[in-house]
């Protein structure tokens, strides 16, 4: 089975996202967070359900959208495709819908059955795993895998005999223990109290004791008759023996005297005598036919030699000739070589006076000594950067510095005179008018009716200030604050005014008024209406100081930020001015023009570089070319040379010459078939004379085998052996017939040691005699079997009455209760019986199963452990029913798990895995396997092995690889073709 395609509605980071994978290996390919973790979760969500946190918070919602699930496309061995389709929003198992080639649709009994019985334990720790999974042996030692592992390959598909085994034992022990309180203890505690019970209750009266005595010396009655009835049938049986034992005893004796009466010596002879002589014959004729057939092929072989021609001086030059041959046909490829030579040559020549003729003026010496590499035009780009961010950064600065030339003129030209006329002083002057006028009013108020709260001249200033505040904050203009606040300070006064009215001041209390008008220049015959006015032209005096006070901190700080910036300004000027001079410094020591720009110098070592490579490849085609040139010339003087060995005389020009190369070759190809063909006639005819002095001797063996054969059976030729096997055979024929009579005796006699006894007994006894005795056998063991058929009726009648007796009512209802208890014991005992049975025999056969068939999953670990390890450990030790391993190294030493090193307990169980994977494919269809990076703990060689271990895996499995790492990608898949880009 493999995985054709998967399709994600939403599942963490994916929405509407489909991978097709085709079979055996595919590498998925991505940087972290891309998404790896997540695809492999989907598919085992996809395949076994969706997870909870601990929390109950969903696993892996979906994120980027869509319901969360998606689809399998699965393909099975026999070409048939199958979808699974999983959605939901919580943990659990969720809309499950598996729907077959035809149509139909099930659900988790078909999946099961399509993954035969592969749960998501086994799937997560032996098909689809990562890393954490590889770090730990609890993930293959669980019962939960190795009982689905076992089950699969003795025939239980997904059950696991492990957990069988463990529900029966349960069930067992539920029923019955050995010193426990179960309900089978219980019912037999009853069950024997009850029998005890009945024993005391059974207390016969007389009728009871005689009927049992009767009943005893009828049993004894019938003892003796069985015994005598046992003696006249033994008689009855040897009598009918002897009758029957005459007839087979009669041909015995006749065929033993044609025994006696015949050759004895025939007995000796070889029931194969004849067929032996037939073979000895058939050797011979072989022989002789093989040796004439040798003869005709030396003959024939020495007429075809004689036939070929050879030709010394030709062969001897052979091996140039087919040089220079060769050479000849690579001559038309060396002339389009050279004409691509020449052309190449003109090419780059042309690009060099290009380039020069770009940078204008400039020699090809000083062109293509300028320095073009990386870190020289990485150094132009470094400069340009400096002085672009010198030049912004002093452009920036130049135009805060006009920002700040600019609001500094604006502030002074908005400044005013501070005049400060001990405002804060009258202030509290007013303040002390306002708590004047409130101990006057409570003073009025004890004396006479409430006078209505007022608000103090306190108030009329707190309001009046805070009128000018709210309107500078505002930006709203001065002149509007300030009739806010005068309008507050005449609504107070008007209050004032009119409690004033109200009732005047106590005597004391306009003394003190007098005094305060007096500190703020006010006559002591002030009014409230004066007074009111006083404290609003306070209010305005005092806002516009504020104002005064506040413009100039604002000029002051304009002051300031100008200075910063006339200080910055020169320091950035200072900084272009340094980034230029680092600019044709460097120009200088690069012997590069004072006056270029960043831009027109990498343009001009661009040209540099480009003239520098076509110089090269110029210098290299010439080159190319004067070699061509003197292989021809060499090619020539050998052609001629050759012509000359073999007797040619030297060509006029080159066609003659290259006509007479061919000529040549063609005879040397029919000068080597000759030789080679005289070669081959000289071995067959060495051969075929070896073959005809083998022949020879195997004739001879052949005649000495014959008549070595006919002197040991005694015979002149072969027709007079022939007629004695035919008497032997008859004779053999008689003695197979004794031999069937004599066992045909023995079974009448009831055995062969008992046969003479027989025979004897029958040759004294008169056949008369036998039947008469045999009828009147019979007929007695008749008149015994009715006596004994008699006694047991009586016997059976005895009993009944017996049972009458027993029937008193207590007597029977503990008897009924025995009965009832001893049913519910039996049918409980049997099964128990059937658990405790099939208990017995599934922990045998799982144990024979481990023992035998576990080392089938041993030694393909092994092979893939020793692999990776490059013969390091040359065995897996896994003893059946132990819960660990352990590995043995090259040299014998075994070590733990424990005692490797991480790395290598990895590549450890990584083989345990593909063990497995081997032995579950066994008996189920291959299901695909998908690994998470789990090659990142290996050195390099053994990785590297590894991999090849994975493609060898992916021939049978469809494997998925995840993985960050570009080299793990390059080990598994080195020309890329079956590498997927994920994220």
């Amino acid at each position: 089975m493999r995985i054709e395609r998967i399709e994600i509605d939403g599942f963490g980071r994916f929405h509407d996202a489909v991978w097709a994978f085709e079979d055996g290996l595919t590498v998925l390919l991505g940087a972290n967070e891309a998404g790896k973790t997540t695809l492999l979760n989907a598919l085992r969500a996809l395949f076994f359900g969706f997870e909870s946190t601990r929390d109950r918070r969903t696993w892996y919602p979906a994120l980027a959208g869509g319901r969360r699930g998606g689809r399998l496309i699965l393909l099975t061995g026999d070409g048939e495709r199958w979808t699974v389709e999983r959605h939901g929003d919580r943990g659990g198992g969720g809309a499950l819908a598996v729907r077959a080639p035809n149509g139909n649709q099930g659900g988790q009994e078909t999946l099961d059955r399509l993954l035969h019985g592969a749960d998501g334990s086994l799937f997560n720790n032996i098909f689809a795993f990562g890393l954490s999974e590889l770090q730990t042996f609890d993930t293959l030692s669980a019962d939960g895998v190795r009982g689905r592992i076992y089950g699969a390959g003795a025939g239980l598909g997904g059950t696991s005999a492990v957990d069988l085994e463990r529900r029966l034992r349960q069930a067992q022990e539920a029923v019955f223990l050995p010193r426990g309180q179960r309900p089978l203890n219980v019912l037999l505690a009853r069950i024997e109290g009850l029998q005890r019970e009945i024993a005391d209750l059974a207390r016969q009266p007389e009728e009871y004791a005689a009927a049992h005595r009767e009943r005893g010396e009828l049993d004894e009655r019938t003892s003796m008759l069985r015994a005598e009835l046992r003696l006249w049938r033994e008689r009855a049986i040897r009598t009918a023996n002897l009758r029957a034992a005459g007839v087979p005893a009669a041909e015995l004796a006749t065929v033993e005297g044609e025994l006696a009466a015949g050759d004895p010596l025939l007995d000796e002879l070889a029931p194969d005598a004849v067929a032996v002589l037939d073979r000895r014959l058939a050797d011979l004729a072989g022989a002789q036919g093989a040796l004439a057939v040798l003869d005709e092929q030396v003959d024939a072989g020495r007429v075809s030699l004689a036939g070929l021609e050879l030709d010394d001086r030709l062969l001897a030059a052979g091996d140039q000739i087919v040089a220079l041959r060769d050479e000849r046909a690579a001559r038309s490829a060396a002339d389009a070589r050279r004409r691509e030579l020449e052309a190449a040559e003109a090419r780059h020549a042309a690009a060099v006076s290009e380039q020069l003729g770009r940078v204008g003026g400039w020699v090809e010496s000083r062109l293509v000594a300028l320095d073009d590499s990386i870190a020289s035009l990485e150094s132009t780009r470094e400069l340009e950067g400096k002085m672009a961010e010198a030049r912004a950064g002093h452009a920036s600065v130049a135009a805060r510095l006009r920002v700040a030339v600019e609001e500094l003129a604006a502030r002074e030209g908005e400044a005013m005179p501070v005049a400060d006329e001990a405002l804060d002083e009258r202030a509290a002057v007013l303040r002390e008018l306002d708590a004047l006028q409130v101990r006057r009013a409570a003073a009025e108020t004890r004396r006479g009716p409430v006078i209505p709260r007022r608000v103090g001249l306190v108030s009329a200033a707190a309001l009046l200030l805070s009128g000018v505040g709210a309107g500078w904050l505002l930006g709203a203009p001065l002149v509007g604050s300030l009739v806010g606040a005068a309008a507050a300070a005449v609504l107070v006064v008007l209050a004032l005014a009119g409690s004033l009215q109200a009732g005047g001041l106590p005597t004391s209390g306009a003394e003190e008024r007098a005094r305060l008008l007096a500190r703020i220049g006010l006559e002591a015959a002030a009014d409230d209406a004066r007074v009111a006015q006083a404290g609003e032209e306070l209010a305005a005096a005092r806002a516009r100081r504020d104002l005064a006070h506040e413009r100039g901190a604002s000029v002051e700080l304009r002051r300031t930020e100008l200075a910063r910036w006339e200080r910055e300004a020169t320091r950035s000027a200072a900084v272009l001015t340094e980034a230029e001079d680092w600019w044709r410094q460097w120009l200088g020591t690069h012997d590069l023009p004072p006056d270029l720009s960043p831009e027109a110098a990498r343009q001009l070592l661009g040209a540099a570089g480009g003239a520098r490579r076509s110089m090269i490849e110029r210098d290299q085609h010439r080159e190319l070319l004067a070699g061509a040139v003197r292989d021809d010339e060499a090619f020539v003087r050998r052609v001629d040379s050759l012509l000359s060995a073999i007797g040619h005389p030297p060509a006029a020009d080159d066609d003659r010459r290259m006509a007479l190369l061919a000529g040549a070759v063609d005879r040397l190809e029919r000068a080597r078939s000759d030789h080679r063909r005289a070669r081959e006639l000289d071995a067959s005819i060495a051969a075929l004379d070896l073959r005809r002095t083998s022949a020879r001797d195997r004739v001879g063996v052949a005649e000495g085998a014959l008549a070595e054969h006919l002197a040991g059976v005694g015979c002149a030729d072969p027709d007079a052996l022939r007629g004695r096997d035919v008497l032997a055979a008859e004779r053999r024929v008689l003695r197979a017939r004794a031999r069937e009579l004599l066992a045909e005796l023995a079974g009448i006699a009831g055995g062969a040691d008992a046969v003479p006894a027989l025979l004897a007994e029958g040759g004294e006894r008169d056949p008369a005699a036998l039947e008469a005795a045999q009828a009147e056998a019979e007929d007695r063991v008749a008149e015994l079997e009715a006596d004994e058929r008699d006694a047991l009726h009586r016997i059976g009648a005895l009993e009944a009455r017996l049972r009458e007796l027993e029937g008193a009512e207590e007597l029977g209802q503990r008897r009924q209760e025995l009965a009832g208890l001893e049913g519910q014991a039996a049918a409980i005992g049997q099964e128990w019986a059937v658990r405790a049975v099939t208990l017995k025999l599934l922990e045998e056969t799982r144990s024979r199963y481990e023992r035998e068939r576990q080392p089938d999953v041993v030694r393909a670990a092994t092979s893939y452990f020793e692999r990776f390890t490059d013969g390091r450990y040359a065995r897996i030790v896994a003893p059946p029913g132990d819960a660990d391993v352990r590995v043995e190294t090259e040299g014998g030493e075994s070590r733990a798990t424990a005692e490797l090193s991480r790395g290598t307990a990895e590549q450890l169980y990584l083989a345990l895995r593909f063990g497995l994977i081997e032995e579950f494919a066994s008996h189920a269809e291959p299901l695909p396997v998908v690994m998470d990076d789990i090659l990142v703990n290996f050195d390099a060689d053994r990785a590297a092995r590894a991999a090849a271990a994975i493609r060898d895996l992916a021939r049978r499995h469809q494997v998925l690889y995840f993985t960050c790492h570009p080299w793990t990608a390059l080990l598994l898949d080195p020309d890329g073709a079956r590498t997927l880009g994920l994220g």
